[in-house]
């Protein structure tokens, strides 16, 4: 994860706190302020989360085989990411359509931080940078899935083929038949796809037991970065004393 974009956008706060405060008196002066703490931790953890994504990248070398170990911490940490999207995406919802306050500045940017902050966290916890991370995922959900899905070998699709000739078997009276339909659910259910251009016969079996976690999860693209949004501008004439 790069720091330029969030490093940007805290100088571009800081020189707005600069001019609201020259521009609109001790009033904004104080607001400012208020918002400048969030700030600074947020420039601070982005560049203590971009060393410590450095080191361990410069550990890790050559990349070596996925195991499923960091397989399950990338799922795990892809789900919460998830849910930190969609609270991003609930904060923005709150937000009036009308053009925000500077004196609402200060609890968005606590706000933003909090998330930034549970962000880093999360990859922190999982002990996988952002790089590890996007590798992952290209590697799941950008080569492997869609090949299968583009055979017609999709592990859910096919499990939910067995599922449904389980129950056709279930509701059936003559037990031959019902016997029959068992046996055909379980031949769809062992049938093991061929691993697609590219992949290990090891990896392929790897994401092949995992097939439930991986398709239980959205299959576009979760961004390591935080998601930025467009925050309305702020309106200074509306803001309370």
């Amino acid at each position: 994860m790069r720091a330029r974009g969030c490093l940007i956008a805290v100088a571009v706060a800081l020189a707005l706190v600069g001019a609201v405060a020259a521009v609109f008196g001790p009033g904004a002066l104080r607001r400012a302020r208020s918002m400048y703490a969030p700030i600074s931790r947020m420039k601070d953890e982005q560049r203590e989360f971009e060393a410590w994504a450095r080191e361990r990248d410069g550990r890790a070398g050559a990349a070596a085989p996925l195991g499923a170990e960091r397989l399950d911490a990338f799922l795990e940490l892809r789900k919460e990411l998830r849910l930190l999207d969609d609270k991003s995406e609930g904060m923005r919802a709150r937000t009036p359509r009308q053009r925000v306050r500077i004196g609402d500045m200060p609890a968005i940017m606590e706000g933003v931080g909090s998330l930034v902050t549970e962000r880093f966290q999360a990859f922190r916890r999982r002990d996988m940078t952002p790089a590890e991370y996007d590798a992952i995922e290209r590697l799941v959900y950008g080569r492997w899935l869609p090949a299968l899905s583009a055979g017609g070998d999709d592990p859910a699709a096919r499990e939910r083929a067995a599922h449904e000739i389980e129950e056709a078997a279930q509701g059936e009276r003559v037990g031959p038949v019902r016997e029959r339909l068992r046996a055909v659910a379980a031949s769809v259910r062992a049938r093991a796809p061929s691993p697609p251009e590219g992949i290990s016969p090891e990896t392929h079996q790897l994401l092949l037991s995992r097939s439930a976690q991986i398709e239980a999860q959205p299959t576009g693209r979760v961004p390591a970065r935080v998601p930025r949004g467009r925050p309305a501008p702020a309106s200074p004439t509306s803001s309370p004393p």
